[in-house]
């Protein structure tokens, strides 16, 4: 993508960090986790937190302590790598995908319950107008809501399409390394064999909660090292 195409989007003011701290994202993706626990039980933990742990030591040249048992456990042990690794829960997202994968041949049910669970943990957050159908205040009042938790791009813009879809553009998404990943080893296609991305899935449920419709995506460009995803009502 050219630096002209690029303009063509609105851009947001940055977001007053980097990248989202590591406590506040890692809690939010752990409470949506869960509810992938429950759905396929304990082996969900146990393997996700093999895959996560080798992750990130992979990255920060350590050997993971052996007693990690849990979510909660791994949760604050990520948490506390983050002065080394700022978007150490990259671990968690490429785990995520990797697991599912290995549950169910493909990435689509799991990844779905586990993003709707964290947006549920968003949406209980002041400032999401339900049912409000200018796109330009409804994408303001998510970003608002994902800023004032800290789970938000530090950079984030998009741009109205004529067909009513929406193009989302994130310079430097803070998953890029184990979504990345994940891509390289074949882990994200989607059960129509689309691309999955657990940032647009996010999105894709917010708008619904504050528009009241459906929304699909596809993703359009990534890692350049940029992300585009396309939103659009179904």
């Amino acid at each position: 993508m050219t630096e002209s195409k690029i303009s063509d989007f609105k851009m947001f003011e940055k977001a007053p960090f980097e990248v989202p701290p590591a406590r506040q994202l890692t809690e939010l993706i752990m409470s949506g986790l869960k509810e992938v626990e429950n759905t396929y039980g304990p082996v969900f933990a146990r393997r996700f937190i093999k895959h996560a742990l080798k992750f990130i030591a992979e990255k920060i040249g350590e050997k993971p302590p052996e007693d990690i048992k849990t979510l909660d456990q791994l949760k604050e042990y990520l948490i506390s790598k983050s002065n080394v690794y700022p978007t150490s829960y990259s671990a968690a997202a490429y785990a995520q995908w990797r697991t599912e994968n290995e549950l169910q041949g493909q990435t689509g049910a799991g990844t779905q319950i586990g993003t709707i669970g964290s947006a549920r943990s968003i949406s209980d957050k002041p400032g999401l107008k339900k049912r409000e159908v200018q796109v330009d205040q409804v994408l303001s009042n998510i970003r608002q809501s994902l800023v004032a938790i800290g789970c938000c791009p530090s950079e984030l813009g998009y741009k109205e399409n004529e067909d009513g879809s929406v193009d989302i553009i994130v310079p430097k998404c803070h998953f890029r390394d184990g979504c990345e990943r994940a891509f390289d080893e074949g882990y994200l296609n989607r059960l129509d064999g689309r691309l999955q991305c657990g940032v647009a899935t996010g999105w894709c449920i917010l708008l619904k909660l504050s528009t009241g419709y459906e929304w699909d995506y596809d993703l359009l460009e990534s890692y350049k090292p940029h992300c585009i995803q396309r939103c659009y009502m179904i």
